[in-house]
C-alpha cells in the first residue's frame, strides 16, 4: 500500500514510472488519471517483489486488471491510498480498501448492498463501520471471484455469516461454479487503519 495526491499528478508521470497512458484514459479526468496510474504503479512495484521486472498489466472488459501469466492479484484505491496484492500460487485474491463510509454512503450501503439475510444477524441499522465492512468484505469477494467466474454478480449473492475485529466471513447464497455451491463459507480478512478499512479474500487454488 501507498499513498498517491491527485494534486501531484501530471501527464508525465506515466512516462517517469515508464508506463503507457492507454487510449482510454484521453478524456478522463485528472483524478481517474492519478488513480490508473497509482495502482499500475504499485503493481509493478509488487510484481518486482516477486522477481518479475517491467511487467505489463492489461486492462479487462470490465476494468480488471489483466495480470501477465502465471500471476494472479488484485488492486484497490480510496481517497488518497493506493494498495496492490500479487501471488504465483495460483490462489484467488481480493483486495478492497474504503474510507468510512459518511452518512449519506452508510444509508446507501444500507439499502443497496445490505440484504435481508444481511441485517438478521447485523440488526435493523448497523452503524457506519458496520456498513462500511460489510460493504468492503463483498467487494473483496467479487473480486477474488471475478476472474474464475468471468461474469457479473451482485451483493445479493453474499450474506453475513459472522462480523468481528478480524474480518467477515461470508455465505454464497448462490451458486457461482461448481466449486463455488451456494452455502459455502469465505473468510475476509480485514483491518482498520487511518479511518480506512483493508480486506483480503484469498482463495487457495
Amino acid at each position: 500500500m501507498a499513498p498517491y495526491a491527485v494534486a501531484a499528478y501530471d501527464d508525465a508521470d506515466f512516462a517517469r514510472w515508464r508506463l503507457v497512458r492507454p487510449g482510454f484514459l484521453a478524456r478522463a479526468v485528472p483524478k481517474r488519471r492519478a488513480e490508473y496510474l497509482a495502482g499500475r504503479a504499485v503493481a509493478r512495484q509488487a510484481l518486482a517483489r516477486l522477481g518479475l521486472q517491467d511487467c505489463k498489466i492489461g486492462r479487462g472488459d470490465r476494468g480488471e486488471p489483466l495480470w501477465p501469466a502465471g500471476v494472479t492479484g488484485s488492486l484497490s484505491h480510496s481517497h488518497g491510498t493506493v494498495g496492490a496484492w500479487v501471488a504465483t500460487d495460483g490462489a484467488l485474491l481480493g483486495l478492497d480498501i474504503e474510507a468510512l463510509a459518511d452518512t449519506r454512503a452508510t444509508r446507501a450501503i444500507r439499502h443497496s448492498v445490505l440484504m435481508p439475510e444481511d441485517l438478521a444477524g447485523l440488526g435493523p441499522d448497523p452503524d457506519a463501520a458496520t456498513c462500511t465492512a460489510v460493504f468492503s468484505a463483498k467487494e473483496a469477494l467479487y473480486k477474488a471471484l471475478y476472474p474464475r467466474v468471468r461474469r457479473f454478480f451482485g451483493f445479493d449473492h453474499a450474506h453475513v455469516v459472522a462480523i468481528g475485529p478480524s474480518g467477515v466471513t461470508l455465505r454464497l447464497a448462490k451458486p457461482l461454479a461448481a466449486d463455488l455451491p451456494a452455502g459455502l463459507t469465505i473468510d475476509i480478512a480485514q483491518q482498520w487503519r487511518a479511518g480506512r478499512v483493508i480486506s483480503r479474500c484469498e482463495i487457495a487454488p
